[in-house]
């Protein structure tokens, strides 16, 4: 496939910029490299791998020695695997266990030794891992903890990454702010607790979180558009 191209970039202190239509995935083979967009930094680290923002501009540089294989190809090759299509896989953050390693240490040897249909091949399973990978680490700390008080900086930096850029990577990612996601998982909490009618509405609100039941009501309507004790008639009828 003659429209993948990749190469080893090493980055300095000096901003490098990219801005065009080439879906580019940075695979980090040893130091770390910051990217810089409008929405913040994020850190790439030996441990994790990005994809480039596609159709705006990005920043990248380093203050430490560093080294990334830079793979390039189609937007719509990267769609044949991504489900969620690339722009939702910017800065996406591989997880670090043992499988990982072995991918890329075999990808970097079949570039090494200029092997380019084992890096196809590889390329190819490698987007499949991603398209199939766990729900991310922030995520699935919200929905263990949504009943509680959730800091921004603290889901940020699970995802090692700016509290502004996470937030904008959140928002292309659940459609919804994290703010709003924390909201709609105790909305839905609400409703189950709701069909007991052992449970008072005050109970209900404090236990997902709600320090005063006119937060909880406030919220139940925008919602589900009724409040929690007309939601609790029908649903007991």
């Amino acid at each position: 496939m003659k429209s993948i191209h990749y190469e080893y970039a090493v980055f300095g202190r000096e901003k490098s910029r990219y801005c065009d239509e080439t879906l580019r995935l940075m695979i980090p083979v040893h130091g770390h490299v910051i990217m810089e967009t409008e929405s913040g930094r994020r850190k790439m680290i030996e441990n994790n791998m990005l994809f480039l923002p596609v159709h705006k501009a990005c920043y990248l540089y380093s203050d430490m020695p560093n080294e990334c294989l830079v793979v390039e190809m189609p937007e719509n090759y990267a769609r044949l695997y991504l489900s969620d299509g690339p722009a939702d896989q910017e800065g996406c953050q591989c997880p670090v266990d043992h499988t990982w390693d072995s991918i890329r240490e075999l990808l970097l040897n079949e570039v090494n030794h200029n092997n380019r249909e084992g890096v196809i091949l590889l390329l190819n399973y490698l987007l499949s891992k991603i398209n199939s990978q766990h729900v991310s680490d922030s995520i699935c700390y919200i929905h263990t903890h949504f009943a509680e008080k959730i800091d921004i900086k603290s889901l940020a930096a699970m995802e090692h990454y700016t509290p502004s850029y996470y937030c904008d990577w959140f928002k292309r990612k659940m459609k919804m702010t994290p703010l709003e996601y924390v909201h709609y998982l105790r909305i839905q909490r609400a409703k189950e607790l709701l069909c007991d009618s052992k449970l008072s509405i005050l109970a209900i609100s404090y236990q997902i979180g709600y320090e005063y039941n006119a937060s909880f009501t406030k919220m139940f309507k925008k919602y589900e558009h009724v409040s929690p004790s007309e939601f609790r008639m029908t649903a007991i009828q």
